[in-house]
């Protein structure tokens, strides 16, 4: 059995590849070529361990994520997300490689988004508005990089005094302009792509802040007491799935526009593999405001990690360990 930690995790992901990557499990799903469990949650005080297992057939794998999620971590030298993950080789179920689950999730959800974003949003998009200061934030912004132009960053702060840090901790394309901002409405006004990546527990986008042509890409909020986006703003949207069965349990506020009656059940476009598949058409029109609900996918975890093992044993990477 491999072990990579997070160093080397990194150091073998970059965003083309792992947008490739992540682009591969989408397909899977919207193919059903996965068995995917609902992600299940242990609440306790400070956080949640979440287990994510699954199952994919090409290449046929299977194994499980546990992440502890600690919002409080936000700000200090512990990441909010951390964990291991165990990847098993589908034949005789022996265990292949235990990583860095922290890692992993960080690149696969940014990825994600970035896979969305080339999708959905507008080709001519300038400027990426970052609701949110943490890891995922700084993870979107270099991700989102490498499928736009962006002129201009513009993150939402708590507190605009972390900005410097934050800002001299990414690596961006050269010339990208870089803006701190305290409200988020602020942000918004101009944007073309926006990326809600908060543990926010209620929303900090509304109806009021949205304008044509926009792309959003809903990330923070994973379970369905939360939510990023007010119900009254999606009406207004073309919104798109990672994977059915997962958003209609999770997703916030799409669980509560049904409750409400503002949405029917056909409200989502569907998943953002059909759209890759091309059985599914994505934005239509240059005014169109699109949205992408990520919640994650044991897929994209498990189409990452038996890379990562693949590499780590081609290029004899990592800790063997007897099993």
């Amino acid at each position: 059995m491999r072990v990579l930690d997070g160093r080397q995790i990194g150091a073998m992901l970059d965003w083309e590849s792992t947008i490739g990557l992540v682009a591969q499990a989408m397909r899977l799903v919207s193919e059903n070529q996965t068995i995917a469990p609902l992600r299940w949650g242990m609440h306790m005080p400070g956080g949640m361990l979440g287990m994510m297992p699954g199952f994919i057939e090409r290449p046929a794998c299977f194994g499980i994520k546990v992440v502890n999620i600690m919002p409080a971590n936000e700000g200090t030298p512990y990441s909010s997300h951390s964990g291991c993950m165990l990847l098993f080789d589908a034949e005789h179920g022996q265990p292949l490689a235990m990583l860095d689950a922290g890692v992993i999730t960080a690149r696969r959800t940014a990825a994600a988004s970035a896979l969305a974003t080339d999708l959905l949003a507008r080709q001519d998009a300038q400027v990426l508005a970052l609701v949110g200061s943490g890891e995922q934030a700084a993870a979107h912004a270099e991700a989102l990089c490498a499928v736009r132009n962006f002129q201009e960053i513009r993150v939402c702060f708590r507190d605009t005094a972390r900005a410097p840090d934050f800002f001299a901790g990414l690596q961006l394309p050269d010339g990208v302009a870089l803006a701190a901002f305290g409200d988020t409405r602020a942000a918004l006004d101009g944007a073309d792509v926006v990326c809600a990546v908060t543990s926010s527990p209620t929303p900090v986008i509304d109806e009021h802040m949205l304008a044509p042509g926009m792309h959003l890409n809903l990330v923070g909020a994973c379970t369905r007491d939360r939510q990023e986006i007010t119900t009254a703003a999606l009406p207004r949207c073309r919104y798109f799935l990672d994977a059915r069965a997962s958003a209609w349990d999770q997703a916030g506020e799409l669980c509560a526009g049904l409750e409400q009656g503002l949405i029917s059940d056909s409200f989502p476009r569907g998943e953002i593999g059909e759209v890759l598949l091309g059985t599914l058409g994505g934005r239509r029109q240059h005014g169109d405001i699109t949205v992408y609900r990520s919640l994650g996918v044991a897929a994209q975890d498990l189409v990452v990690a038996h890379y990562l093992y693949e590499r780590a044993v081609q290029d004899n990477l990592g800790t063997e360990i007897p099993f």
